[in-house]
């Protein structure tokens, strides 16, 4: 299968139109760039939600945290392990703090549905 964006030899990722409702042919992409690319062309992008958002603020302030202990606001100016460091902070951040706020949601989810009166 070939990439519908880029050409070059698909990866896994694909795109059909007929779970979100709209018609045309499922489309192959080689990476997540390419994928939302095509997302985005067909207006299936989708915006994140108030979780994610929040979920992207902890993990960027992680990364900041990292900068700060070394010192450094020049990303080209980090060494290999460094830079893995700084990733590694902002992924795991994002995840954590996504995580964590589901658990929140469900406990609020579970409390209302025990309030509910009939």
């Amino acid at each position: 299968m070939i990439c519908a964006v880029c050409a070059r030899e698909g990866r896994g990722f694909g795109f059909d139109p007929s779970l979100i409702g709209l018609k045309g042919p499922v489309l192959c992409a080689c990476s997540m760039n390419c994928l939302r690319l095509i997302a985005k062309r067909r207006g299936a992008m989708i915006d994140p939600t108030p979780n994610e958002k929040a979920a992207f603020r902890h993990g960027g302030n992680m990364g900041g945290e990292i900068l700060d202990s070394l010192g450094k606001t020049d990303l080209a100016q980090l060494s290999e392990a460094e830079w893995l460091s700084f990733v590694e902070a902002i992924i795991t951040g994002y995840c954590d703090a996504l995580r964590d706020l589901a658990c929140q949601d469900q406990k609020r989810i579970s409390r209302a549905a025990n309030e509910v009166p009939f």
